[in-house]
């Protein structure tokens, strides 16, 4: 289950035309890929908060994590997708996640939108441009019948 985030991200992006891809990496400082999910360090809740919007006190309840994000500017596309240990804290990390989002001052390149979604036990946070968060959303439905959209909303910068 550590790997279900990254295998889920994966996915997703495996079902994206040439046409519909950006220039993407994934993964973290310490583990970054080109081009494809990476898989994130969750012992760093530093990191987690700064790359992904994440609230540093959920980092415990994680047993996995990925990123998908846009190469060029990360307020252009945002990715996380997070694994919780335990099922019951699913509902924890989206609220908190999107609080956390909610309540950020954007600095520059300003995201449009947000979109939280739960596969089982993985929370999906993305957030950007509007046509590249409405495609990768639209994609992650469609990969997993599971899947639900918790937030489908604009972001108040």
């Amino acid at each position: 289950s550590k790997q279900a985030a990254l295998e889920l991200l994966n996915k997703v992006w495996a079902s994206y035309t040439d046409d519909e891809k950006f220039p993407a990496a994934g993964g973290d400082y310490d583990n970054s890929v080109d081009d494809a999910a990476g898989a994130v360090n969750i012992a760093n809740a530093e990191n987690l908060s700064y790359l992904f919007t994440f609230p540093a006190s959920d980092a415990v309840k994680l047993d996995g994590a990925a990123s998908l994000m846009h190469m060029m500017n990360g307020n252009t596309f945002t990715c996380g997708a997070f694994h919780a240990a335990n099922a019951e804290d699913v509902s924890s990390i989206v609220e908190d996640i999107h609080a956390e989002i909610s309540g950020k001052h954007w600095m520059c390149g300003f995201p449009d939108k947000l979109v939280i979604v739960t596969v089982g036990q993985s929370v999906f946070s993305v957030y950007g441009n509007e046509e590249l968060v409405n495609t990768f959303r639209d994609k992650l439905l469609a990969s997993y019948p599971t899947a639900a959209a918790v937030y489908d909303e604009a972001i108040n910068a």
